[in-house]
């Protein structure tokens, strides 16, 4: 069916803003993230509710609602012409964008359709949602949310995701599966709406976020190691293609200070290729103890690389790859150096190439920080600073981590 209005400006014209539509948005300092529900109100019922839940007090938030009581799908701007500015002006200025709906579906049938743009955070999307027990398809052609076009995708990252909720899906946040205004404006919800709000919400609390906001400077996540032999691994990713020089991503062993320490760097070219190597910075110096390009791994924005470093005596190991396949067996590089000796401190080192030109800032994105071996723990949790949580488990959660400039 087609839009009543061609455009905002159309809309606008004839409707009443704050009688028949509101718009609503929250932009908190410092937000990298949008929640939004551009058909909100009585427009698709429960999308908005869903977008704001979602968004709370750490990303942007906008929604336009229909506030009729009756035909307000007359207010429906399609995705891929939404010109309304206020919302565009929410999306384009984060790098990631969340984007609620609501369709029809079969009847009875709970489930979300998903698609967009931002593959990565996609596929994480609906690894959380399945995992509380709600059931995901991949979005039809009609609702794929992968035109360039659509407002989900106006990120500066050019990708975002599209969350196409079922009417039955939505009816389950709700008492007695109202939807009404009454309903949503009463503030009651169900167990299941605060369950999915949450899936999606770790989307984004499941990564530590570096802002690079200049080059050849060293910001450091770190904490106290366990002992000095340690078995380190982590995934990251970053927001952008290298521009102008590489960006580097490491794990760091054995730190005594910022002159003194082991890494396992990751470097992204600007050809898109993937390197590792084993490096030493002893009395200010860095040294290449081995590596090189990983043949078959090929970097872009928001594609997850895991890294893993294993420091035993004088005997180091690495190793990187793809996180949506299996840890391959064989390492890829190793090196034998006496030089560091002490436990000191593990952790992760993210820094731009002196000849970098990437727009700033570039995010460097941090999760599962876990260490293995007898005193083997996790990072569970980081507010003030990186903090050891508790013993041996598979899940991280590396939220706000402690960022050192140096």
């Amino acid at each position: 069916m087609a839009d009543k209005y061609a455009s905002y400006a159309a809309l606008a014209a004839a409707e009443v803003e704050g009688v028949d539509y509101s718009r609503s948005a929250v932009t908190p300092a410092g937000a990298t993230w949008a929640s939004i529900a551009i058909h909100g109100g009585g427009i698709e019922a429960g999308s908005g509710e869903m977008a704001r839940e979602v968004a709370g007090s750490r990303m942007a938030y906008f929604e336009f609602a229909g506030l009729k009581s009756a035909n307000n799908v007359d207010l429906h701007l399609t995705s891929t012409v939404y010109d309304e500015p206020m919302g565009l002006g929410v999306v384009q200025a984060s790098r990631r964008c969340l984007s609620f709906h609501g369709f029809t579906g079969t009847a009875g049938v709970e489930e979300t359709a998903l698609g967009g743009l931002d593959a990565v955070l996609v596929d994480r999307v609906a690894e959380l949602l399945e995992a509380r027990g709600f059931a995901v398809v991949t979005a039809p052609s009609e609702i794929a949310g992968t035109d360039p076009d659509n407002i989900c995708n106006k990120t500066t990252s050019g990708t975002g995701v599209q969350l196409e909720m079922s009417r039955a899906q939505r009816q389950a946040f709700f008492p007695n599966g109202d939807l009404s205004r009454a309903m949503r404006e009463s503030g009651q919800r169900t167990a299941a709406f605060y369950a999915y709000a949450q899936a999606v919400r770790d989307a984004y609390t499941g990564y530590g976020l570096v802002a690079q906001t200049s080059v050849n400077v060293s910001r450091y996540t770190l904490m106290s190691a366990p002992a000095a032999d340690v078995d380190l691994t982590a995934t990251v990713s970053t927001d952008a293609l290298a521009a102008g020089g590489s960006h580097f991503l490491a794990l760091v062993g054995r730190y005594a200070d910022t002159s003194n320490s082991y890494l396992a760097r990751l470097e992204f070219t600007t050809s898109q290729a993937v390197a590792l190597t084993l490096r030493r910075r002893l009395a200010g110096t860095e040294t290449s103890l081995g590596g090189g390009t990983i043949t078959g791994l090929t970097h872009a924005a928001g594609r997850r690389f895991a890294i893993r470093l294993q420091i035993t005596g004088t005997q180091l190991r690495a190793k990187a790859w793809l996180t949506s396949v299996v840890e391959p067996p064989a390492w890829t590089v190793s090196a034998t150096d006496s030089s560091l000796t002490a436990a000191g401190q593990i952790g992760t080192r993210s820094i731009l190439s002196t000849s970098n030109t990437n727009t700033l800032p570039v995010m460097g994105a941090w999760a599962d920080f876990a260490v293995s071996g007898p005193q083997r723990f996790v990072v569970d949790r980081s507010v003030n600073g990186i903090v050891k949580s508790h013993p041996a488990g598979t899940d991280v959660r590396l939220a706000v981590p402690t960022i050192v400039a140096l």
